[in-house]
């Protein structure tokens, strides 16, 4: 099975400028995530309002925004189309089990959000439909994700990955810039860990197996380091590329610079500890940048390899959503997605712009005019370093990618505790990703 995704343009300048409309939003976070909705995953997908479709739709998008926001558009929706939307949120972590049951039982939603690492499952399950034979307009997304071919999820919101950068430890460690490459890094963790301070925050836990990906690839990407190979193999067996990096966060754990408890540290802690000012750097989502409000930080693009010269990947997770091959209402669920791209009309880009706005992400959207003027500064400054590369994340679409990340970080842990070689990790790697595509 083949995925790639099929990328338009990465995000244009033209991007910025004023919303159309703006969706209101009520203070406070979601909680646990009804929004104000029945979130019991477990109802019929094909029940009707008095007005005619009603649509479910599975996510965990309502546990995140702001409370009452998604409500909102499904609301304008409803007003606009006489289409109601039901939402069945739940958080993520208990989202993708919320629709392997609905698809075992038969009462899946019509409309699901799909994490990257799910995307392959749920093809092999026979979950998704192909969105444009139901009716998805593909001009109106910069990216589609596809499975042999066929167009299955729509990204509706991209987070990327900045290097946050703790300004007031790097002034006490008396490093006076940012660093930009591999060498400037290292020298400057040495220099952090000398003054006291934890460096470099590296997140090995395997309860959400993702630094492999986010910190590790996204250094990696940064750079033009990949897992595959010009012809869109995964080839990690002999990786030059793999190596340099490997030796790259070898060195900074035997210089003492990596964070405390790597192997156990989870995503969610590691941000925690950036925000509490526990650390120097630490590459997260830039949707997590409004936790930093107690730390003098910039966020920048990672640094690449000292004799690296060519654009910077940078890597990315979405907001995606595909439609259920179950689903009686396919039609009318495409057009909802449609809606969240383009508006009614496919020319107003106002609710992905509004999306992007509230979650410090960039919309997938070909129309959207996000209007960041009221994100922090250091949002605003990285918007413009993230013009200028692109983004990758070569997890998305690998089968068992969840099993398969798990594997590589336990050897990644035993090789930077020195009880690895890097070859031996490298060919063990390419087994676990050879065995997840058969």
């Amino acid at each position: 099975m083949k995925f790639r995704t099929v990328a338009k343009k990465t995000f244009s300048a033209a991007m910025v400028g004023t919303m159309v409309l703006s969706l209101a939003a009520c203070g406070g976070n979601g909680g646990s995530g009804d929004s104000g909705s029945d979130s019991d995953s477990g109802n019929d997908s094909k029940s009707e309002s008095s007005d005619g479709v009603t649509l479910k739709f599975q996510q965990w998008w309502g546990a995140e925004l702001p409370e009452g926001y998604l409500d909102e558009i499904v609301e304008n929706y409803e007003k606009e189309t006489g289409v109601k939307v039901e939402l069945l949120t739940a958080p993520w972590a208990d989202t993708k089990t919320a629709i392997t049951a609905g698809a075992t039982n038969n009462t899946i939603a019509d409309i699901i959000s799909v994490d990257g690492a799910w995307l392959s499952e749920f093809v092999d399950m026979g979950i998704l439909a192909d969105v444009e034979a139901a009716g998805f307009d593909s001009s109106l997304a910069s990216d589609v994700w596809e499975v042999d071919g066929t167009k299955y999820v729509v990204p509706v919101n991209n987070f990327a990955y900045p290097m946050y950068v703790n300004m007031d430890i790097l002034e006490d460690a008396g490093v006076a810039e940012i660093p930009t490459n591999w060498t400037e890094l290292t020298d400057a963790c040495k220099k952090i860990t000398e003054a006291g301070h934890s460096a470099f925050a590296l997140n090995l836990g395997t309860t959400n197996a993702n630094g492999i990906q986010n910190v590790f690839g996204g250094t990696g990407w940064a750079s033009g380091i990949k897992l595959k190979d010009d012809s869109g193999e995964y080839k990690t067996d002999g990786n030059k590329g793999l190596a340099e990096l490997a030796e790259l966060f070898k060195q900074m754990y035997d210089d003492g610079s990596l964070y405390p408890g790597m192997s156990t540290l989870e995503e969610s802690e590691m941000t925690s500890n950036f925000a509490a000012g526990n650390c120097a750097f630490t590459l997260a989502s830039a949707a997590t940048m409004s936790q930093f409000t107690d730390v003098n930080f910039e966020a920048v693009t990672v640094p690449s390899k000292d004799d690296y010269t060519g654009e910077k990947g940078i890597c990315y997770a979405s907001w995606a959503v595909g439609i259920s091959e179950a689903s009686e209402n396919k039609e009318e669920a495409a057009k909802f997605v449609n809606y969240l791209l383009g508006g009614i009309d496919g020319k107003d880009g106002s609710v992905s712009a509004g999306l992007a706005a509230s979650m410090s992400a960039f919309p997938n959207s070909t129309v959207a005019e996000p209007d960041y003027s009221d994100a922090p500064e250091q949002f605003q400054s990285f918007y413009e370093l993230y013009k200028e590369g692109y983004v990758i994340n070569e997890y998305i679409g690998l089968p068992n990618a969840s099993d398969v990340m798990t594997s590589m970080t336990n050897d990644l842990v035993l090789y930077l505790e020195g009880d690895l070689e890097c070859d031996a990790m490298l060919k063990n790697w390419q087994g676990y990703l050879d065995e997840a595509g058969k």
